[in-house]
């Protein structure tokens, strides 16, 4: 479902340079479609729907070169959640068509569907009719990811570091 609704947003091919900075996910019923909501020189709004879910994307123009950091290594005793690899990003950006240079950087960038198709396999989000993530850093392949929270509110930490935010209704 996500690679699909993914696969319509890639078609928009002139914010292929544009990072995420939210995506909200609903269930429901819709209409099959993608459109651009909003749009002007630094930030965009696009949407995607299918017969059951709707994703929209807010994006915006970087104002310098994104670079590559593989953030420093957790050295608590928190559980890791997660660590995506090179090949989940380049396999997930191939399969949905997603041209963005930053997920192939060395390392790459976590593609933010990517994040939200994993977080839809876990227990506490499988059944959610809508969840929002609000991105405030960048996930590299290869890093160690914690994922805390509870009764509606949890983010996505690395190292002490707030990666994404996550509402669910």
């Amino acid at each position: 479902m996500i690679r699909d609704l993914a696969r319509k947003l890639a078609a928009f091919g002139e914010f292929v340079d544009c990072v995420m900075v939210e995506l909200r996910f609903r269930r429901g019923k819709f209409d099959t479609g993608a459109q651009i909501v909003k749009a002007h020189s630094s930030m965009a709004v696009l949407r995607a729907t299918s017969n059951d879910a709707e994703l929209s994307v807010k994006l915006i123009n970087p104002r310098h070169e994104i670079q590559a950091a593989l953030g420093t290594r957790i050295q608590s005793s928190e559980k890791i959640w997660r660590v995506f690899t090179v090949s989940e990003v380049l396999d997930f950006a191939a399969a949905v068509g997603d041209q963005n240079k930053i997920h192939r950087l060395n390392p790459p960038i976590v593609p933010g569907l990517l994040i939200l198709e994993t977080l839809l396999t876990c227990a506490q989000f499988s059944a959610s009719d809508s969840i929002k993530l609000k991105f405030k850093n960048f996930i590299t392949a290869g890093e160690p990811l914690i994922l805390r929270g509870g009764g509606g509110r949890f983010e996505i930490d690395s190292a002490g570091e707030k990666k994404v935010l996550i509402t669910v209704d």
